[in-house]
């Protein structure tokens, strides 16, 4: 009985003919063919043996290509994902760097236009012959200005901040602007058509207000109420001057702005936030010329003691969105967290509105 093993038709794919190789199958043939094959076999064996050897040799390179083609596919199919994965991620990131991105950036603008401004202030400076007799480069009331110009922001900003106040001043006039400084609220006023007068010690803002044509005059308190009238004033404005004043010159503040104000009239007062710890522990004293926080509650009771009803105050101006901590984790930690900001990281500024009784 033959040995010899058979296929009855091709076989499928590589992996088919490797085994019809590797097997010596054959084809079934009968009769005549199958006697020639016989008879040939013994001549032309070696050559079928390198040829069997050649052909598994192909078809093993052809299995080992296949593998290195699907191991690069699978490669690539997760350097894709990968990609996905991150692209995903430079997204979401991106998304949450582009309002921080142009909170800098408005930053960086309105630093520039600080700058430029504090240029065109020192260029005023040099140009204005009323300024006084004393060198630019010693003067105090020069270096105070640029103090100013350096803590206070920009005129524009400053200005935008005091918006609130002017609607109160059209229906109260004449307004007292005390401590006027660089003259944003006049400038308000006299956008919106408001009588306007402005007082400050230093007589490099009042030369330059007067040179811009404004009603204004060196003097401090009290000196700035001397020669007005009882009642005939609508509005007193103070903005960042009461932490500037010792208490005994406070009190006549509040003295003369109860005397010339005429009944329902308003007392408006913007100042440092005392009760914000990052204002009072930190903040406030990068102002050399500072005295002492001025507290809520005291500004209330010296209000109320001179003849005033409060009609508003508020904290106001926040820190820039990421000063205070993040709030997160489980509820009794979140409420610890924004009970410190709201005392660590309160509004930079207070507003006190009081109203003549």
């Amino acid at each position: 009985m033959s040995d010899e093993r058979y296929v009855d038709g091709p076989p499928v794919g590589a992996d088919g003919w490797r085994d019809v190789w590797s097997g010596n199958l054959r084809y079934r043939s009968g009769g005549a063919a199958a006697f020639v094959r016989r008879v040939l076999r013994r001549f032309i064996q070696p050559d079928f043996d390198q040829q069997r050897d050649f052909n598994l040799a192909t078809l093993d390179l052809i299995r080992d290509v296949r593998g290195e083609i699907e191991a690069l596919r699978r490669d690539l199919k997760n350097d894709l994902a990968a990609v996905q994965t991150d692209v995903r991620a430079a997204d979401e990131d991106l998304a949450r760097r582009l309002p921080i991105v142009a909170k800098r950036n408005d930053g960086l603008v309105a630093a520039l236009d600080q700058k430029i401004e504090s240029v065109a202030a020192r260029l005023r400076d040099v140009t204005n012959p009323s300024a006084g007799s004393l060198p630019v480069t010693t003067a105090p009331d020069f270096i105070y200005r640029r103090l100013e110009d350096y803590l206070r922001g920009s005129e524009a900003e400053v200005r935008a901040s005091m918006a609130d106040y002017v609607e109160r001043a059209r229906s109260a006039q004449p307004v007292l602007d005390v401590g006027c400084g660089r003259g944003e609220f006049l400038t308000l006023c006299r956008q919106a058509g408001i009588s306007a007068r402005g007082f400050d010690t230093n007589e490099r803002s009042i030369a330059d207000l007067k040179q811009r044509g404004f009603d204004v005059a060196m003097a401090g308190v009290p000196a700035c109420f001397e020669g007005i009238a009882n009642a005939s004033i609508g509005t007193v404005v103070a903005t960042h001057v009461v932490e500037h004043l010792p208490i005994e010159i406070l009190f006549a503040f509040f003295r003369e702005s109860a005397r010339v104000l005429r009944a329902g009239g308003f007392l408006i007062i913007e100042t440092p936030n005392a009760e914000s710890l990052l204002v009072s522990g930190s903040e406030f004293w990068r102002d050399p010329t500072h005295i002492a926080p001025r507290h809520p509650a005291a500004l209330t009771v010296l209000a109320r003691e001179h003849g005033f009803a409060i009609d508003e105050i508020a904290a106001v101006h926040p820190f820039p969105e990421g000063t205070s901590i993040e709030v997160s984790g489980p509820p009794e930690l979140r409420r610890v967290i924004e009970a410190i900001n709201a005392r660590l990281f309160a509004p930079q500024d207070l507003r006190l509105v009081l109203k003549r009784l």
